[in-house]
């Protein structure tokens, strides 16, 4: 009689723990697992580990999913008290079944009755058909061929694709601002002297601090106004450039570029000639370590050292300092491209001057696609943040440094 319990006891486990996810009864999961259960659920790349991490899931999963979708059991075997195969399918509302979400799942339990590992397999909505056969038949022999290590899908995840992608925009990048005729104003190598005195001016003057000093008589610098609207811009993407500054030294996937302090420097003088390698090189694929022992069926041998997601990192304290900073120059920056030096004329001359100067100075529109660049750069660095920080151009990248960054529940 004890040995038939034992054996009721696999089947009986998984339906209370269906029953519980139905009813969306945390508790009970937890007392339905063990403490170093892994449950891979087949639509992410990696198991979820642990008790913390499997109900830290299930939580993400209850705040998601709607209370009306539910598991219905089709088949399950019985009669094994540790293995348990289960046919399932999603309905929701008053029995409509879900689409394409007929799957099984095979669970293990350990001598306590506890659930150890899970699989869970789901229909694909992509039904591909005889193709398969065909992609099956093409790709044995380069499997074949590539041997065990090769094919590893954790080594094919570190084949350095996107940092390749990144250095062939660095390529293009250099391409068109250094050498190409098909942008506006000359190429950068040919740059005229008269721009590079305005550059070095603005420089001196960068954030307006020779003028403030030149007004408190504390400068020793000649202080040679520059055309309003070229400081501006000048100014506001020097002043979205040093808010990357924390956002460098704390990112997940920055960790693995050495010397980071003489990198922002670099960026800091000729912006992307130097921000997009680091982004190229912080694109490359983490080294490989080994898994942490697992009781996963399909835990891989090594993989990819895990970094903090981006845009889920805390700040140092002073980074909202910066963010106020950065802030107050991006606001005086607009302020000064329409009002700043009245006699540089008004809005009607100052759009002239735009216009002409975009089209005719390489050097000014390059800032401009610096711009475009670096917010795509914020995007990607804030990839896990609030997205009214992560999508707004530069005040939104100064909102998440006052916020203090975005600290992963």
């Amino acid at each position: 009689q004890q040995q038939q319990q034992q054996q009721l006891q696999g089947k009986d486990v998984v339906m209370a723990f269906y029953e519980a996810y139905n009813k969306r009864d945390i508790a009970v999961i937890d007392q339905l697992i063990a403490d170093d259960v892994s449950y891979h659920d087949l639509v992410y790349e990696e198991p979820h580990e642990g008790r913390e991490g499997v109900l830290a899931w299930l939580r993400k999963v209850n705040k998601y999913a709607p209370d009306d979708l539910k598991f219905v059991i089709d088949d399950i075997t019985d009669g094994d008290p540790q293995k348990v195969g289960v046919m399932w399918h999603v309905e929701c509302g008053d029995g409509i079944e879900f689409p394409f979400s007929r799957g099984c799942s095979f669970i293990t339990l350990n001598e306590d009755g506890k659930i150890l590992t899970v699989r869970d397999v789901v229909e694909g909505a992509v039904k591909p058909g005889d193709s398969t056969l065909q992609l099956l038949g093409s790709l044995t022999p380069l499997i074949r061929a590539l041997g065990p290590r090769g094919a590893d899908p954790v080594r094919i995840k570190t084949l350095p694709i996107a940092s390749a992608a990144v250095w062939a925009l660095y390529v293009g990048y250099l391409s068109i601002v250094m050498f190409s005729s098909a942008v506006p104003g000359l190429p950068a190598w040919q740059t005229p002297p008269e721009v590079f005195t305005e550059i070095l001016q603005e420089s001196i003057n960068i954030w307006w601090i020779n003028d403030a000093l030149t007004a408190l008589h504390l400068s020793f610098i000649p202080n040679i106004p520059s055309p309003p609207v070229s400081e501006a811009v000048f100014n506001f993407v020097l002043g979205w450039c040093a808010m990357f500054l924390p956002v460098i030294l704390t990112d997940g996937p920055s960790q693995k570029v050495e010397k980071k302090a003489y990198w922002f420097t670099a960026i800091m003088f000729i912006t992307n000639v130097f921000f997009i390698p680091f982004m190229a090189l912080r694109a490359a694929p983490e080294p490989l370590e080994p898994a942490a022992p697992s009781r996963s069926i399909s835990a891989p041998k090594l993989k990819p050292r895990k970094v903090t997601a981006p845009g889920t990192q805390g700040l140092p304290g002073w980074s909202k300092a910066l963010g106020v900073f950065g802030g107050l120059v991006g606001v005086f920056s607009i302020y000064w491209a329409l009002a700043g030096r009245p006699e540089f004329g008004d809005f009607a001359a100052r759009t002239e001057y735009l216009q002409t100067t975009f089209n005719s100075n390489r050097v000014f529109w390059a800032f401009w696609l610096d711009m475009v660049l670096f917010y795509i750069f914020q995007v990607t660095f804030l990839q896990a943040a609030p997205a009214q920080y992560r999508f707004t151009p530069y005040f939104g990248l100064a909102g998440w440094l006052i916020a203090g960054g975005t600290k992963q529940q």
